[in-house]
C-alpha cells in the first residue's frame, strides 16, 4: 500500500484513541490491533473490549458531529473515512456489548504506484 503515512497514522490514533477512551471504567480493558495481508491489500483491525457503541451511533458512526463523548466535536470517525476513501480503501465496524472492532481495508500499491515512488 501507498500513501500519505502521517493521514494513515492519523486514522490509527484516532481509532485507538477512542477505544481506549471507549474501555474508560471498564473491568477488563483489552486493546487488540491485528494487520493481514490478502489478495486486495492489507487488513487493520482495532478491536476494544468497551461497552460498544450505542445504537444511535451505529446508525451514522462516521457522519460529522455523531459522538458519544461529553467533549470535542465528533469528528474523527468522519475524517477517519475520509481519509481511508481517499487511499481506495474502505472502513467498518462491528459492535456487541462485550466491544467495537473497526477494520481498515486498504489496497496494495499498484505497480505503476511502485515505479512513481522510486
Amino acid at each position: 500500500m501507498e500513501g500519505d503515512r502521517t493521514q494513515i497514522q492519523q486514522v490509527v490514533v484516532n481509532l485507538v484513541r477512542n477505544a481506549v477512551e471507549a474501555m474508560a471504567g471498564q473491568p477488563d480493558r483489552t486493546l487488540r490491533i491485528a494487520t493481514r495481508r490478502h489478495a486486495e491489500g492489507v487488513r487493520l483491525c482495532i478491536a476494544d473490549t468497551g461497552p460498544g457503541l450505542p445504537p444511535v451511533v451505529q446508525q451514522a458512526p462516521f457522519q460529522a458531529f455523531v459522538t458519544t463523548k461529553q467533549t470535542g466535536l465528533g469528528l474523527g470517525l468522519s475524517v477517519s473515512r475520509k481519509i481511508v476513501e481517499a487511499h481506495r480503501g474502505a472502513i467498518g465496524f462491528a459492535s456487541a456489548p462485550d466491544g467495537t472492532t473497526f477494520h481498515v481495508d486498504l489496497p496494495a500499491a499498484q505497480e505503476e504506484d511502485r515505479a512513481a515512488v522510486a
